[in-house]
């Protein structure tokens, strides 16, 4: 994979690179973020990257930033890498004061930090933050993708801890999480906040020396063994009708098995007409307050399924019998 030579960019400007494993509460935590950011007027740039439909939670952040790219379909970290690159430089040429990546939650930052790292001269993103986000209710709790949570923990630079207040104490979270990274600090919601705001007032403002013309080989880029476990996952989308009882919406996604670890879902409700409300499924665990949407009609009412070896047939039909479509 290349990447064409580009002019000399005038700003350099930081990335915050947004990690954690599926329904960790990434975007939860983005919005609020770019709420923060709203607030002191600093202007952002998002890139979202998603298994199936990235447009979906695009458009749940819409109006929130300057500019809200979707990388939908695939891995960034493989193929979607160049795209992430490309999108990364598009959004260079605006003027706006930091960057937020949005990766999937079974991506492996290492090649993406790795990419960065080798273009820095050409992208200008620096400081370049990897924020992970541990879901305390699950974390050391997936199974034979452990390994996964624990490749992107490996690398961050920074710690937010999320669903805090579960059965497991923090305390012992952190026990489990230094024993992986050691040193990254853990910072709290109003933490983080400050520490971005600071970032965005502080960017640097000078002249940069236009890099070389040519292209850059990107083949070289490290991948670990646990690398190739994020690719054991695949999506479903599902198109739905205009609405359904809320307590078949529920019923239906308890129904859904083990092997479905997210579950991302738009649809309207009977009885609460103009409305259409999303609702998600981690693990096992079903939100128990779906969000309130205002979606264009654009945006179809559909459901996102993410696991290994999907039964995509059976998960079909069970959504037809269901819902009649």
């Amino acid at each position: 994979m290349t990447l064409a030579a580009i002019k000399s960019l005038t700003r350099v400007r930081p990335v915050i690179l947004l990690t954690g494993f599926l329904g960790a509460g990434k975007t939860t935590l983005l919005k609020r973020l770019l709420t923060a950011c709203q607030e002191e007027a600093l202007h952002t740039d998002v890139i979202l990257n998603d298994f199936a439909d990235a447009n979906l939670d695009c458009a749940t952040i819409e109006g929130m930033a300057g500019s809200i790219e979707a990388l939908s379909a695939g891995c960034a970290c493989c193929e979607g890498l160049d795209f992430l690159l490309k999108l990364s430089l598009k959004t260079n040429a605006l003027e706006s004061d930091l960057l937020f990546v949005e990766l999937n939650g079974t991506a492996d930052p290492v090649p993406i930090i790795e990419a960065f790292t080798l273009l820095e001269e050409r992208l200008q993103l620096h400081p370049r933050w990897q924020v992970c986000v541990i879901d305390t209710r699950h974390f050391g709790e997936r199974g034979f993708y452990r390994d996964i949570e624990e490749l992107q923990l490996q690398t961050a630079s920074h710690l937010y801890l999320s669903h805090t207040g579960g059965g497991r104490s923090v305390e012992e979270i952190l026990a489990e999480v230094r024993k992986v990274n050691a040193h990254a600090p853990v910072l709290s919601d109003e933490e983080l906040v400050r520490e971005v705001l600071a970032l965005g007032r502080a960017r640097r403002q000078r002249l940069l020396t236009a890099p070389a013309q040519g292209e850059l080989e990107l083949a070289t880029l490290k991948k670990s063994a646990q690398h190739e476990q994020t690719h054991d996952f695949h999506s479903a989308k599902i198109v739905l009708p205009a609405q359904a009882e809320e307590q078949k919406i529920l019923n239906w996604l308890n129904s859904l098995p083990a092997s479905v670890l997210r579950v991302k879902m738009l649809m309207g409700v009977q009885g609460k007409p103009g409305a259409r409300y999303l609702y998600e499924r981690v693990g096992m665990e079903v939100s128990r307050y779906p969000q309130r949407v205002e979606l264009g009609p654009g945006v179809e009412n559909s459901v996102i399924l993410i696991g290994p070896n999907l039964p995509l047939a059976e998960l079909e039909q069970s959504a037809r019998e269901y819902f009649g479509k």
